[in-house]
């Protein structure tokens, strides 16, 4: 599943997630850093910001991406939200040096066709086998309505 961040949130090409579009939203746009900061709690970052500040892993969202284009982008997110589905692969080829592949650990934040953060997801399991890198992930925090404003 590439798109998919590893634990030093960097971004993986893909070849059924697509992450550049002129409308799809990117790491500095509002509407992820809105989702990021509704979504970041679920996962045990922002808890002590007023106590001790933020952390650069707190506030740099993790990448994003989308599973393909339109209406696969949308069925496919709606799949993830449903729970079915859970996983997702890519070629080896893909990917650089071994550093580059996925981890358990690993965040996500899915897009739907027009590029709004719907989804927070986070890898548990990687598999590779031939030339093929296979992961299962969790959904962390799902949102069926707008992103919310940026405080």
């Amino acid at each position: 599943m590439n798109g998919h961040v590893n634990g030093g949130y960097d971004e993986h090409g893909g070849h059924d997630m697509v992450d550049e579009h002129a409308d799809v939203a990117s790491d500095g746009d509002e509407r992820i850093t809105a989702f990021w900061q509704a979504a970041r709690g679920h996962v045990g970052f922002g808890k002590l910001d007023g106590i001790v500040g933020s952390v650069p892993l707190d506030v740099v969202p993790p990448p994003s991406f989308s599973f393909g284009e339109g209406a696969e982008a949308d069925a496919a997110v709606l799949e993830v939200l449903a729970g079915a589905r859970t996983s997702g692969g890519s070629p080896r080829a893909d990917y650089g040096l071994d550093s580059d592949l996925p981890r358990a650990g690993d965040l996500a934040i899915v897009l739907d066709s027009r590029g709004e953060p719907r989804a927070l997801i986070r890898t548990t399991h990687v598999t590779l086998a031939d030339d093929v890198v296979a992961e299962q992930f969790e959904l962390v925090y799902p949102t069926d309505g707008p992103t919310p404003p940026v405080d």
